[in-house]
């Protein structure tokens, strides 16, 4: 390999690492201050009990998406931002021509919290104009929260499930600033999209598989095509697409 090739592969690997150990540190090596590790250990604490009520169908989805909004209401974003040390995590974010960057969060040692949780998280960064492509998920349940940066989120439900599209309905479409949110389940706002309008954006997610016992469908994304043949009543025929084609079109 070329010295200028090898030089520039360190460089970008470097730049991953980094992003990873100081998002891993939040557990990993407490970059919590004294004044914010109590706060954030007892949001993960009750994000921890909400999240195990559903995925032990003690409530229904759509009874999770208020639970879960309202704790996202709650959130001190400063002490969280403080935790995760963000200019330097941002720093070091390689971001895709394409798309959003999915960056993992370990929270195994928050203080009070379980070895082994039953939700998935992540960090979602993008630079300005890319997206979270549009997607629905099947027999899942997930949250958005903006941590930084703005965007345009626009939800869909859908109502009808045919062979190669989807019919769905526009429910949400607005701008979207730190410290708000939404959520998805099979029930309401199945289909989301996030659009960064700021240099970049920085948005915190959870999800939780296997949410209704009712739904034979395996946990997952479903991509698909919103901007598609306007029908009566404000509905919309949507093809559904793959990951590379949707992120083609939208990412």
């Amino acid at each position: 390999m070329p010295l200028e090739t090898r030089r520039e592969f360190t460089r970008q690997a470097l730049q991953s690492l980094t992003a990873l150990a100081l998002i891993e540190g939040l557990a990993g090596h407490r970059l919590f201050g004294a004044d914010v590790q109590p706060i954030v250990d007892d949001w993960f604490k009750e994000l921890d009990a909400i999240t195990h009520e559903i995925h032990d169908h003690k409530v229904k989805d759509v009874e999770f998406q208020k639970s879960l909004e309202g704790l996202y209401a709650r959130v001190d974003l400063p002490a969280l931002l403080k935790s995760l040390d963000f200019d330097r995590m941002a720093a070091g974010v390689n971001y895709p021509a394409k798309g959003a960057k999915s960056l993992p969060v370990d929270f195994k040692q928050i203080a009070g919290l379980p070895t082994k949780l039953v939700f998935g998280r992540q960090i979602f960064a993008m630079a300005k104009g890319r997206s979270v492509v549009p997607h629905g998920h099947d027999n899942m349940a997930t949250g958005f929260l903006v941590l930084k940066g703005t965007c345009r989120g626009r939800h869909y439900d859908r109502v009808e499930d045919l062979d190669d599209h989807y019919i769905i309905r526009p429910t949400i479409d607005r701008a979207f600033k730190p410290g708000e949110y939404s959520s998805i389940s099979d029930h309401k706002d199945n289909v989301h999209w996030f659009t960064a309008t700021s240099d970049h954006a920085f948005i915190f997610n959870i999800h939780v598989n296997n949410t209704d016992p009712g739904n034979p469908n395996i946990p997952g994304r479903v991509y698909i095509d919103p901007m598609g043949e306007e029908l009566a009543g404000g509905l919309i025929k949507a093809e559904k697409v793959n990951h590379e084609r949707v992120n083609q079109l939208y990412g």
